[in-house]
């Protein structure tokens, strides 16, 4: 509800580029004591489900980090390091984990958060060579109920129990596809597969070839492949995990 503050000092002592970064995230909640009552209960004096009562919760999530970036071999190799953890800041990561999750009370809880990444990259007049490996982590963040019930995220009482089954499909409803046919809807696993993420690591290769580079602009070639692996956090009947083999291609032409 406020914008994110970052503060970033850098260094160039000759031998690379160097930062050092903090970044302090703001949050709001609203919280609704009478909201989720029957309709014959009185909260507040006043009887059924009511916004009376409601107010504003609010929590201020920090991080730090550090970047680093070395060429060596006369500008041939570059070495590259990032790093950021904190509580609240699992956003600022290419996979978006949670920032923050509800306590069983309303109240917002932040989750801790860790990711690095770590380049190497290898350059020449027609070719650039690169290697990139990370990982992005979020902790649990969870509480229960008055009657037991666990809520928030990545409880080790969800239910993981279906995340292994392949859910069958359902007839569809009249009116729903064409007269002909009622159609098929994809299934569902429910309540049944919670499935938080844990981490998500990935592992990637490519490389530019320049097929031409000259007056008239350049033309070049750029294949990719990339492996990533995510992992979840254990609850009631195990944790699934999910691989994922992905393999690009780009095609660029740069106007001279």
């Amino acid at each position: 509800y406020t914008p994110d503050v970052i503060a970033k000092v850098a260094f160039e002592p000759g031998f690379g580029h160097y930062e050092v970064f903090g970044l302090v995230s703001n949050f709001r909640d609203r919280i609704f004591p009478c909201g989720a009552i029957s309709q014959t209960t009185t909260c507040s004096g006043v009887t059924g489900a009511s916004a009376v009562g409601a107010y504003n919760n609010t929590a201020t999530g920090a991080g730090v980090g550090a970047n680093a970036r070395v060429s060596a071999f006369n500008k041939h190799v570059d070495f590259g390091l990032h790093f950021l953890g904190g509580n609240g800041v699992a956003r600022y990561g290419t996979t978006t984990l949670p920032d923050a999750t509800v306590r069983a009370d309303g109240v917002l809880q932040l989750l801790r958060s860790y990711q690095a990444l770590g380049t190497l990259e290898w350059h020449s007049p027609k070719l650039d060579i690169y290697l990139n490996g990370g990982g992005e982590y979020v902790g649990r963040g969870w509480t229960l109920t008055s009657s037991g019930k666990p809520v928030g995220y990545a409880s080790p009482l969800f239910a993981n129990n279906s995340c292994f089954s392949e859910p069958v499909s359902t007839v569809g409803t009249p009116g729903q596809f064409p007269v002909s046919t009622t159609g098929f809807v994809p299934g569902s696993l429910g309540s049944k597969c919670t499935g938080d993420t844990r981490n998500i690591i990935e592992g990637t290769f490519g490389f530019w070839y320049k097929i031409y580079n000259g007056p008239k602009g350049r033309l070049q070639l750029g294949p990719q492949y990339s492996y990533v692996v995510r992992n979840t956090w254990h609850g009631v009947g195990g944790e699934p995990h999910g691989v994922e083999n992905m393999a690009f291609t780009s095609f660029r032409y740069y106007l001279p």
